[in-house]
């Protein structure tokens, strides 16, 4: 029998949404649809992501648990606080032991960690914000956790960009899909502005309370995004006539993208990973932290839309094109099988004969 491996993703235990584990989940899913053994791995059995619908397998191992970075840590003690409040699905995450023939897909922000509880299993570095690497490194006590990783991916030029200085090996790229289901453009808008408070919250209610005090703001709704499903964002952000991104050391900042590709006036800070798609062809881009331009951008654009709503109209609509186009799900999937192709040939032949223990949904 030929030779199998499984590709394993260690993600996080988390109580809220998590764009970068949304998107790991996609990648599985593509994988598994495209012959991959491929799965989700916890630490715990009866774990479940409750803002995406996964429907695959997923796996647990009780090593996952010990990991002991700062991050991990703080982790912890809110887990041990959330004692049944925790999405879960009882007893239906398999153990899971790595062995021979197991590759694990390690975040960049818990890589070190990782690397230390599977010493021995190939490992593939997932680059969802560059930032993360410099976690990586600060808890790399040794300097020699990059020598450990076999391949890796980035998800966005900015992530690239910083790969390519941590990481000599070979290195993927996978362009994200923004254009979810629900997220179409939408014409008419109600007098509504969204914003997700979770990046620079002290910031986003400075902001949404003066604005709410503008006269020039009376009659308008300031609706924050936090703790939603997917699908409730997508219906808030084709309500929304105007969204604010408070983006902060994104690897791309999936909500502005988002937010522009359901036809909304995007005004914000690019947060460096939306500088590749954040421009004055796309939205309304004002200089990074300064809140103070950002309320005077909100209000202007009220004003002018209230005047005469067409060289807006006109922004958004581009906008959507522009995102729907670079971003679409077929270059997703695309672009997550050429990448594989190549961490696959990177990784070598797989080191046993074995059959595979993932059933493909």
């Amino acid at each position: 029998m030929t030779a199998r491996r499984t590709y394993l993703f260690p993600l996080p235990e988390v109580t809220k949404p998590v764009g970068g584990v949304n998107v790991l989940l996609q990648i599985i899913e593509v994988l598994r649809r495209e012959g991959y053994d491929a799965a989700p791995l916890y630490a715990s059995p009866d774990y479940a992501y409750g803002f995406w619908h996964y429907t695959g397998d997923a796996f647990h191992d009780p090593a996952l648990a010990s990991l002991t970075n700062p991050f991990e840590r703080r982790l912890t003690r809110v887990k041990q606080k959330l004692t049944g409040l925790l999405p879960h699905r009882k007893g239906a995450n398999p153990l899971r032991r790595p062995g021979p023939n197991d590759v694990i897909v390690a975040p960049e922000f818990c890589l070190t960690e990782v690397a230390r509880v599977y010493p021995h299993s190939p490992l593939v570095l997932a680059v969802q914000n560059g930032f993360g690497l410099l976690l990586a490194r600060q808890w790399d006590k040794t300097g020699s956790v990059m020598n450990k990783v076999d391949a890796a991916f980035s998800i966005s030029e900015a992530c690239h960009a910083a790969l390519r200085h941590a990481y000599p090996g070979p290195a993927e790229r996978i362009t994200l899909p923004v254009d979810q289901p629900g997220l179409d453009y939408t014409e008419t808008k109600q007098r509504r502005i969204a914003y997700m408070p979770r990046k620079r919250p002290e910031q986003a209610r400075f902001v949404a309370d003066t604005l709410a005090a503008l006269p020039e703001l009376q009659g308008w709704d300031l609706t924050p995004i936090d703790r939603m499903t997917p699908e409730q964002v997508a219906a808030t952000l084709r309500e929304a006539l105007i969204f604010l991104s408070f983006s902060e050391q994104e690897g791309f900042g999936l909500p502005p993208a988002e937010a522009m590709k359901a036809g909304c006036i995007t005004i914000g800070y690019a947060g460096v990973g939306g500088e590749e798609f954040f421009d004055a062809t796309t939205g309304i881009k004002v200089p990074d932290a300064d809140f103070a331009a950002l309320i005077d951008a909100t209000r202007d654009t009220v004003t002018e839309y209230d005047r005469d709503p067409a060289r807006l109209d006109s922004l958004r609509r581009a906008a959507s094109a522009a995102i729907g186009a670079k971003y679409s799900r077929a270059a997703f999937e695309t672009t997550v099988k050429t990448a594989w192709a190549g961490l696959d040939a990177a990784l070598g032949p797989a080191e046993t004969t074995r059959g595979s223990k993932v059933n493909h949904t």
